[in-house]
Order: structure tokens, then C-alpha cells, then sequence
């Protein structure tokens, strides 16, 4: 059985991670050539998500229900047509290989999953495996915070860093491999911490270490601490990651919507923006304290 969503555009990522959480084996973008009589209206996106026969009562009703709450939270997401129909049998591999490709992030780095590295162009190449955790270079959060990382460590002054919800280990990997020092890695889900080993293993950075907790965890100080969670998250554990930042460091927070941006910086009094990635409708910021 086959869902065709049409949705909002920007709302796409959400609700193909939505579909996944819920069980369905493959979720992708469908994709047209310019000019096609049936692509989606501008603004708008197509995502086919195939999910087992029996499962797709209960999935459909799901879906309503997490496409009403979407519009509640940003009214521009609301709406969206589902339609189910009969399909044949899918390469699932093939096709989640395919949707997987690697990633140029900045200047320096390139994300790749292990069945397709690239040679050697000149950049540092981070290996992840898509999975369950959080952070293979797709997603435009991830790729703006690496983006920034790369950034401030080559302005130089960064000895050592920490990640925070460190998910799949891309940001902690990144880090080492562009030689900070000291890197401490820590997610609150004890189930994603064997995946962020393999995947600082896989990138010869066994250096860095690796925690189950939060942020309020750690009693050190750090010249640069990055938190890619959600914009609730961030403003929940404001003082406590604000705390983890040395005199003169840097604070990269990410996973905020543009219209969350200002509530987010808003709950770190004393500190200023003084750098804003944009990837609509993902924002990430750098903090800094204030003069």
C-alpha cells in the first residue's frame, strides 16, 4: 500500500520523519521534470510513503491527526491531501540507497554514507550510516551547524568543544576531525550512543568522549558548545548550556523554525546573535555573551 501526501513544502522533512516514526519502510520525495503537467503547485511538495497492507488503517488516521496539529503549529503547513492506493513490490535498499547520496558541507567537509565514498577531493570526509539517530548531512540543521563548526574553528581559539544531543556523532566526528582537541559528546537517549560510537570510530575519532545524560552532566566549560535539539529544548536548558561556555566562547544553537528564532535568542539574557544560518525554515544561531 502507497500514501501520496501533498503538503507544504517546508513541511516535508517533518512529515516524512513523522511517517517513519510510525513504521513506514520507505518515505521519499517524489520528483518531476521541469514543466510537468502533474507537479505539485509551487510551495507545495509530493511524498509517497509505502507501508505494509494491514498497518494502513491505523497509519492513515495517525496522519490525519499529526497533519491537524501541524497547522496549529505554523498555519502556512495546514492542509494536505492523502491519497492510498495498490503498488507493486519495492527495493527497499535500493531505494533508501538512493535517497542517501553524499553531502558537501562547506568548505572543507563532505558527508557520505559508507556505500558511496567519494575519493579524495581535498576535504574531510565523515562517513555515517542512516539510521535511527538524528544527523547524516541531510537534514538542513545538521548541515548549517557543520557549516558553522567548520567556521569557528578555522577563526581559530577552539580547544575544545562540546556536542549536545549528539544523535548519529556527525558533529562530535566533524569537530575532532578538524582538530579540536578535546571533544565531549552526549545525548539524553542512551539507544543512539552505539551508533554515535560507530560512527566516531568509523571516522578515527576515538578520542572523543562519549556520555549518556545532559548537558547538566557535564560540569566543564567549553570554548564551543553545540546543541542541535528543538527550539522547546533549547529554551528549557538555556542557563544550563549557557553554563557550559567558557569566557569569550561560542554557543551554536540549531533545530529552530525562522518564526522561533526570537524566542529562542530571547531566552539567553546577556547574550547576543552574532551569526545566523539560514536554510529555510531551519535557523541556526551562534550566541555570544554580551560586552
Amino acid at each position: 500500500m502507497a500514501f501520496c501526501l501533498d503538503v507544504a513544502e517546508d513541511a516535508a522533512d517533518a512529515v516524512a520523519s513523522f511517517l517513519a516514526d510510525e513504521g513506514a519502510p520507505g518515505v521519499v520525495t517524489a520528483v518531476w521534470e521541469s514543466g510537468s503537467d502533474d507537479a505539485p503547485a509551487p510551495g507545495r511538495a509530493r511524498l509517497e510513503a509505502h507501508v505494509p497492507g494491514g498497518d494502513a488503517p491505523r497509519l492513515a488516521r495517525a496522519l490525519e491527526r499529526y497533519l491537524e496539529s501541524l497547522g496549529t503549529v505554523v498555519p502556512a503547513w495546514a492542509g494536505g491531501r492523502v491519497e492510498q492506493r495498490a503498488v507493486p513490490a519495492v527495493d527497499w535498499d535500493a531505494l533508501f540507497r538512493t535517497h542517501h547520496r553524499p553531502v558537501h558541507v562547506g568548505e572543507r567537509l563532505l558527508v557520505a554514507p559508507p556505500w558511496d565514498v567519494p575519493g579524495g577531493d581535498g576535504r574531510i570526509v565523515l562517513v555515517v550510516e542512516p539510521g535511527m539517530a538524528f544527523g547524516t548531512g541531510q537534514h538542513a540543521t545538521t548541515r548549517t551547524c557543520l557549516e558553522e563548526i567548520e567556521t569557528l574553528v578555522a577563526s581559530g581559539g577552539v580547544g575544545s568543544a562540546l556536542d549536545v544531543g549528539t544523535g548519529s556523532g556527525v558533529l562530535a566526528a566533524a569537530l575532532a576531525r578538524l582538530g579540536v582537541p578535546r571533544v565531549v559528546a552526549l545525548d539524553c537517549d542512551p539507544a543512539v550512543l552505539a551508533t554515535a560510537r560507530a560512527t566516531l570510530a568509523r571516522n578515527g575519532a576515538d578520542e572523543v568522549r562519549l556520555l549518556a545524560g545532559t548537558a547538566a552532566a557535564v560540569h566543564a566549560r567549553f570554548d564551543l558548545v553545540v546543541a542541535n535539539l528543538l527550539a522547546d529544548a533549547l529554551v528549557t536548558e538555556a542557563t544550563t548550556l549557557a553554563a557550559a561556555v567558557s569566557p569569550g566562547g561560542s554557543l551554536v544553537v540549531s533545530g529552530i523554525l525562522a518564526e522561533q528564532a526570537a524566542c529562542v535568542a530571547a531566552a539567553y539574557p546577556g547574550w547576543r546573535v552574532s551569526g545566523v544560518r539560514v536554510a529555510d525554515p531551519w535557523r541556526t544561531l551562534r550566541l555570544e555573551r554580551g560586552a
